[in-house]
């Protein structure tokens, strides 16, 4: 693997930050630290800015709509976004739905759905996880039952991010209980104003509302939002969950959050004396910041590996997913530490917009402590480590 400067990539990187230099509004700009995915109006008028420059599938080949852009350029386009302040794109239909579109769904299925994702017109949620059925996903209830032109659905999905701001959602279906668990599985599209479906908020323990329930109560799906043919949702799925190894350590994240440690180090003073000339606290900085090189190189390689689709890449990105969330909770814990005494203060969530009485230190304390409660959970979604090092045990090592 050479790690040495390719012109052709700093090129990339360059035109990218003048797009967003000319193109991103100063009112989008600032996703602030804790501020996990933007607020849905952000998202939809960002989107609309992508696609009007052809950037709107920034992960997709060409043939489908997207920028065909390499595994290299995805990830600086990331970086450069993440740097610049941008705000989110709704991950769930661009990394996960869309890709499963462009393999598995009808010409009418992409014709409808497709280009409003790229629009920023339509966005998603993921039905997958259910109570009793989250690592172990084949094990889902909901089932759907063909009635004439429709399926009938019934049952319950939890842990649904975004759900509450979603016009449409993927889920998993039960369609078929007497063969092997995984072989009954099918791949729904569903509409989140068709009667019967009800969404309940959850409030996570970083104080903010990602997560939902969601109840289906005889939901009346049609038959044509069936992905692929009944029993195919295995299959589906195992393709949508194997995309973008490269990007599981997510690299802007950390880039920004130990960006923001060493502003708090220089800045913060204990007794007198900055946070920075402290020999522990100095250390614990310096070893994060070359954890975060290491990830880095790491990163350059998975994703060299993916643009030769070497196998190999799979049990590699299972590795950054581990390491990479391991180092997120390290980092926003120690942003907490940083803070001394003001880092327990519950600060408003970034999206809180309802104004009131400062906080003490608010100006720099906000969002961190949001922070550091979320990614408590960054080692179980997305795939949770044990399910991680399973698979590289198996891949790596045959066990």
């Amino acid at each position: 693997m050479d790690f040495q400067s390719d012109p052709g990539q700093d090129a990339f990187r360059e035109e990218v930050r003048a797009f967003l230099r000319e193109h991103l509004p100063a009112e989008l700009r600032g996703n602030a630290i804790g501020e996990v995915r933007s607020v849905r109006e952000r998202i939809k008028r960002w989107q609309g800015i992508l696609n009007a420059r052809g950037w709107g599938g920034p992960y997709w080949a060409r043939e489908h709509g997207g920028t065909g852009w390499t595994v290299l350029q995805r990830l600086a386009f990331d970086e450069e976004c993440a740097a610049a302040g941008a705000p989110t794109q709704d991950f769930l239909a661009q990394k996960l739905l869309g890709p499963a579109l462009n393999a598995f769904a009808s010409q009418g299925q992409r014709d409808e759905h497709v280009t409003r994702i790229l629009s920023g017109e339509r966005l998603w949620c993921q039905g997958f996880s259910e109570p009793g059925a989250g690592s172990d996903l084949a094990s889902l209830h909901t089932s759907a039952e063909h009635s004439g032109g429709h399926y009938v659905v019934n049952g319950q999905k939890i842990w649904t991010s975004y759900a509450h701001e979603a016009d449409w959602i993927f889920l998993l279906v039960r369609t078929d209980s007497t063969v092997r668990k995984q072989a009954g599985i099918s791949f729904l599209l569903a509409d989140m104003k068709t009667p019967g479906i009800t969404v309940r908020p959850i409030r996570s323990i970083d104080g903010c509302h990602h997560l939902n329930e969601v109840f289906f109560d005889n939901v009346h799906v049609p038959v044509g939002n069936l992905v692929g043919a009944e029993g195919d949702g295995w299959k589906i799925t195992k393709f949508l969950l194997n995309n973008e190894h490269a990007g599981a350590a997510d690299l802007p994240l950390l880039r920004k959050c130990v960006s923001r440690l060493r502003a708090l180090a220089v800045s913060q003073r204990v007794e007198g004396r900055r946070l920075i000339d402290d020999r522990g606290f100095a250390l614990k900085l310096a070893r994060l910041e070359a954890e975060v090189d290491a990830i880095v190189m790491m990163v350059q390689r998975v994703a060299a590996m993916e643009q030769d689709h070497s196998p190999a890449a799979h049990a590699l990105g299972s590795m950054l997913k581990v390491r990479g969330t391991e180092l997120q909770q390290k980092i926003t814990g120690h942003l907490v530490e940083a803070l001394g005494g003001d880092g327990a203060v519950a600060y408003a969530e970034p999206h809180d917009t309802t104004g009131g009485a400062p906080l003490p230190r608010e100006n720099i304390g906000r969002g961190i402590a949001t922070e550091m409660f979320f990614r408590r959970a960054s080692t179980i979604y997305g795939g949770a480590s044990e399910v991680q090092r399973g698979i590289i045990a198996k891949t790596l090592f045959q066990l």
